[in-house]
């Protein structure tokens, strides 16, 4: 069948080469994308672990000489540093995402790759989208160690460093005749032994409504038997008589219901770093209702939630230091800066939480929010300093 001319609509030829444009486009974008991600992870993957084996391997040098004095197994020795890689991993992660940037970007500029997809059209922002959701998405993943691998590695780590290798007491013996309070009550307690949830040289003193001394135990051990059930063992007995005055009766052991469970007294001593996020949420909340400064913990808390971001954060920097000229000749300079950069973040972070944080100079969250905020915000600066 012949066609004549005209007999085929200009408007649908037209339509038709665009619909064909936009998916070739679309494709174009989704390849770009890939590679983009590809170089990217590539990169990233040989810095994170060339950064946790030379990390690694310096700790070991620095400790195996102490491992060797306190005499510890090498098998102990060998899951001391095994167990550290979450928490490794965890710290130079953001290291690894910026420089994972800055040589994926400069390299491909160096290669003229660069000047040739913005030559197409497509923007800064778009062609590093990739890279920038990648980081996201680690952003994220460092969360989730932190919530759920770190906090069990890093008591391990605590426990073999300082109890194995220093010989130091255990931290739940170390903190000597602290006070809790408790449901209408207090404990002085000598210290607490997590292994047989036993309280040592402990003085009970209950309340009544009227925050009157009703009772009082002194008692050498109190064990816990469960179901809030705690045996008193080898004391004395004090109580409040209705006329004044108080009955007081040695005993050799006496068992009461109280609502304190053994993890209320081993949480006093748990480091920030050894608890979940919702741990120390949780625990936050505790200490705040019974009335006592909970503003260290909090700074941590807020910590723990901001941190992780640092990637994406990383991620811009590395963006604007690689492209800050377009054929690569900013490669080097790039490199050491984003060091600089990179440092100055973690000092940054660690001295407002410790300094301004800690002391109360500054709100928690703007405490452990301020670096964040100021990085991003030179990120975007330098993104958007580049030529579209």
């Amino acid at each position: 069948m012949v066609i004549h001319q005209g007999s085929y609509p200009k408007s649908r030829i037209i339509a038709r080469h665009g619909v064909f444009s936009r998916s070739k486009e679309i494709l174009g974008l989704r390849i770009l994308s890939l590679y983009m991600a590809r170089e990217f992870l590539k990169l990233f993957g040989f810095l994170m672990t060339s950064f946790v084996g030379i990390y690694t391997i310096f700790d070991f040098i620095e400790k195996v000489d102490n491992f060797q004095e306190a005499q510890v197994a090498t098998s102990t020795m060998i899951s001391f540093f095994i167990l550290q890689i979450p928490e490794i991993i965890s710290l130079l992660l953001p290291m690894a995402v910026l420089m994972g940037t800055v040589l994926t970007l400069g390299l491909m500029a160096k290669r003229n790759e660069i000047v040739a997809v913005k030559s197409s059209g497509i923007s800064v922002f778009r062609f590093t989208l990739p890279i920038l959701l990648l980081s996201l998405l680690l952003a994220l993943g460092t969360a989730l160690i932190n919530e759920t691998i770190l906090p069990q590695t890093k008591a391990k780590t605590n426990y073999i460093w300082d109890h194995l290798v220093e010989k130091k007491p255990d931290r739940l013996y170390s903190k000597e005749k602290f006070w809790y309070k408790g449901q209408n009550s207090i404990y002085n307690i000598g210290f607490y032994d997590a292994n047989t949830q036993t309280l040592v040289r402990t003085v009970y003193y209950h309340f009544d409504k009227d925050f009157n001394l009703d009772r009082r135990i002194d008692a050498r051990r109190v064990r816990y038997l469960g179901e809030n059930r705690w045996a008193f063992i080898s004391g004395l007995y004090q109580r409040r008589l209705d006329g004044g005055g108080y009955q007081v009766k040695p005993f050799t052991e006496m068992v009461l219901k109280i609502p304190e469970l053994p993890g209320d007294f081993k949480r006093l001593h748990k480091p920030s770093n050894e608890m979940s996020l919702n741990e120390l949420a949780a625990f936050v909340r505790k200490i705040e209702k019974e009335g006592y400064d909970a503003r260290r913990y909090r700074v941590d808390l807020l910590g723990k939630i901001s941190f992780p971001f640092v990637c994406l954060i990383m991620a811009l920097w590395g963006i604007g230091l690689s492209l800050f000229k377009e054929k690569g000749g900013a490669l080097a300079p790039a490199v050491i800066l984003g060091l600089g950069v990179a440092l100055l973040y973690w000092v940054s972070f660690s001295y407002t939480r410790s300094v301004f944080g800690y002391s109360g100079i500054l709100p928690p969250f703007l405490a452990v929010w301020l670096p964040n905020g100021l990085f991003s915000l030179g990120g975007l600066l330098m993104l958007s300093s580049i030529k579209q």
